[in-house]
């Protein structure tokens, strides 16, 4: 049986748009968490070859945190269907509305594109443009807006496959955004960037972690296909 060729799945028709953070030791980790390291362990002047050691925190740049993370009969990363991850997607703009150590409300969503919309087995997509500003700098966790714990009650009601955002979900402890949509089993894929560049709202967004074995999360490739 011949190969199949990409042209045979329709991909050269596919606009790819990269979402995710080149991973370095440039990201701003998590408050509390170390800086990612990066070390050669191998090196071609020395071995003809290249190899490396990692140091990270899981919730270090574009990552997907599973319902594990704050629930103990939750899901882990590699429980986690990748059905959940390759969805239909929906961006919700909220670069006009979205402001700095402020909540993200149910308004804002439903004024940037979410309202009178099913939202069922999506994945909703929240661009306020901060992750691609602030990814390597101090603030990343400081100054961000957030979601309004309303907000994150009603995407669970809507029942949604999982979440996307290009800020930090919650402002910190005791983290109630994640309690609610990771105890209704919804994976959030978080820290995007490229989000200017999707240009419509409706597309594919895949997004694939690392599979940890009984891991709270996973670094993640995560893209959109228009």
């Amino acid at each position: 049986m011949a190969e199949p060729h990409i042209a045979d799945s329709g991909l050269m028709d596919r606009r790819i748009i990269d979402l995710t953070l080149t991973f370095s030791s440039e990201i701003t980790p998590v408050p509390g968490h170390p800086r990612a390291t990066i070390a050669p362990w191998h090196l071609h002047e020395v071995h003809a070859r290249s190899n490396s050691l990692l140091f990270f925190s899981i919730h270090t740049g574009t990552h997907v945190d599973a319902p594990y993370h704050f629930h103990r009969e939750g899901a882990t990363i590699d429980q986690v269907p990748l059905d959940r991850l390759i969805r239909p997607a929906v961006l919700c703009d909220l670069r006009p509305r979205a402001r700095s150590r402020q909540p993200v409300t149910v308004a804002d969503l439903e004024a940037s594109g979410l309202a009178g919309r099913s939202l069922e087995g999506t994945i909703p997509v929240l661009f306020s443009g901060w992750a691609a500003r602030a990814w390597n700098q101090p603030n990343l966790y400081a100054e961000h807006p957030y979601l309004d714990p309303a907000a994150a009650e009603w995407l669970a009601r809507q029942r949604i496959s999982a979440l996307g955002l290009d800020f930090a979900v919650d402002p910190g402890e005791p983290y109630p955004c994640h309690l609610v949509l990771l105890g209704a089993g919804i994976p959030l894929i978080e820290n995007l960037v490229n989000l200017d560049q999707i240009g419509q709202q409706d597309f594919t967004l895949i997004a694939l972690p690392h599979k940890v074995h009984g891991g709270n999360g996973g670094q993640a490739r995560v893209a959109a296909m228009l």
